[in-house]
């Protein structure tokens, strides 16, 4: 190798050795001219970020309460959620909140056939899968809500003309898979194919000659997400009966424990409270019904400390053979009170809806936010509506086709007794 050769390899390395130097020294001289120590910086670098998320999560905290309030405010509430998300380290969230807003707005058109708080909560839902995301813990799965059926179930004697689809009005019906299977007397068809998704919110099956194809042995059809039944819908043979209905009440005697999550602050309420708030609702989902345990715990003074979450558990099965037609029971019960000791603090939730007592516990000496601030809960118990689920027609889905002159003449004619002779069977 010639000299020139290895002078310029020499040289070249000596050059990158210098670029390394020159942006360090862009880095750490603006530093140790400042008089402050790199630590000092980078505290100071990590608060700024800290106090940014945590404004992040308290802006998303009050969106979520409000609707707590009154889900049906859920387009004011967003659109103010958005506003106050002004910072440049915010956009993130504030893309998503609008994102939100957008498509819940989208979801609102003359076809919806879903009410103004059946949105409202799902948009909760979806603050509720923002914050979790923000705060890195388990993101809730987005589960596709179905609220209405056109028609409620398909009456064979209509001409096919009359009987060509089923339309779906629901919420979020393109984040998941949804499949759709047709059930004869013998066997069960995946028919999903004929499924078309119009929007995340409407879908419709193809009944039509090149469609699902029903024949004189077609039981129901089922909607499903994850092996769980969202819908059925009969397919009314001229020998299919009036589904048998009964009431069903369920009584726990456990209580169920929530310590929710350190949301904000330090972790101690230092004898400032905290307030606290909490509410149980009961929802019928798919095939079960549906527990929703919320709380929050909140120092009275800054800097606000906070224990904020939510679980959700499946409170109630039916048993095989029938499913939930509605809750009788009270769906909601709420708390609120200031905590003013180290003592638990009991709160009735009453002989109504689901819980017959809250037990909270607020401040001790200590840490309390995320490790022992919480509530345990004694319940009510449950009345359901439970109809058959067999190859029959529900009671409510022929009162509706009958309205709608969705049903045949004979059909009427031959369902008509059975109705007027059903009667809730003992449980």
């Amino acid at each position: 190798m010639s000299a020139t050769t290895i002078t310029l390899f020499h040289f070249a390395k000596q050059s990158h050795r210098i670029h390394k130097l020159f942006l360090w020294s862009m880095i750490f001289v603006p530093l140790l001219i400042s008089g402050c120590s790199i630590g000092d910086k980078i505290d100071k670098l990590t608060d700024k970020v800290s106090d940014v998320a945590g404004d992040t999560v308290a802006t998303l905290d009050n969106a979520i309460d409000a609707l707590d309030r009154n889900s049906a405010s859920w387009q004011a509430v967003l659109q103010d959620t958005t506003a106050k998300l002004t910072s440049d380290a915010q956009s993130t969230v504030r893309n998503e909140v609008s994102d939100v807003l957008n498509r819940s707005v989208a979801a609102t058109g003359d076809e919806l056939r879903c009410n103004v708080d059946f949105i409202g909560t799902r948009v909760r839902q979806a603050l509720v899968r923002i914050r979790a995301r923000l705060m890195h813990q388990a993101i809730p799965p987005v589960e596709p809500a179905l609220c209405h059926v056109v028609p409620a179930a398909v009456d064979m004697a209509l001409d096919p003309s009359r009987r060509n689809k089923l339309e779906f009005f629901g919420y979020d019906f393109d984040t998941t898979p949804i499949k759709v299977t047709l059930h004869d007397t013998s066997r069960t068809l995946d028919v999903s194919p004929e499924l078309d998704r119009l929007t995340h919110y409407h879908m419709t099956l193809n009944l039509g000659a090149n469609g699902v194809p029903l024949s004189k042995t077609s039981d129901r059809l089922t909607l499903e997400w994850q092996n769980h039944s969202i819908s059925s819908i009969a397919v009314i043979q001229p020998a299919t009966p009036v589904c048998r209905e009964k009431t069903e009440t369920y009584a726990r005697d456990t209580y169920l424990s929530f310590t929710p999550p350190h949301t904000r602050g330090d972790k101690e309420f230092g004898g400032h409270g905290p307030e606290v708030w909490a509410k149980a609702t009961w929802s019928i989902q798919g095939t079960r019904v549906n527990l929703r345990l919320w709380m929050k715990a909140q120092e009275t003074r800054s800097d606000w400390t906070t224990a904020e979450g939510e679980r959700n558990d499946t409170y109630y099965t039916p048993p095989p053979g029938w499913r939930i037609d509605s809750i009788v029971s009270t769906l909601e019960s709420s708390a609120h009170y200031i905590d003013t000791d180290h003592n638990d603090d009991r709160q009735g939730g009453g002989p109504n809806g689901p819980v017959k007592e809250f037990k909270f516990r607020g401040d001790r000496d200590g840490d309390d936010a995320g490790s022992y601030t919480g509530v345990d809960v004694t319940f009510n118990p449950l009345v359901v509506k439970l109809v058959e689920v067999a190859n029959c027609a529900p009671a409510s889905a022929v009162k509706s086709l009958q309205v709608k002159d969705q049903l045949a003449p004979s059909t009427i004619k031959r369902l008509q007794p059975m109705m007027l002779k059903l009667q809730p069977a003992k449980p």
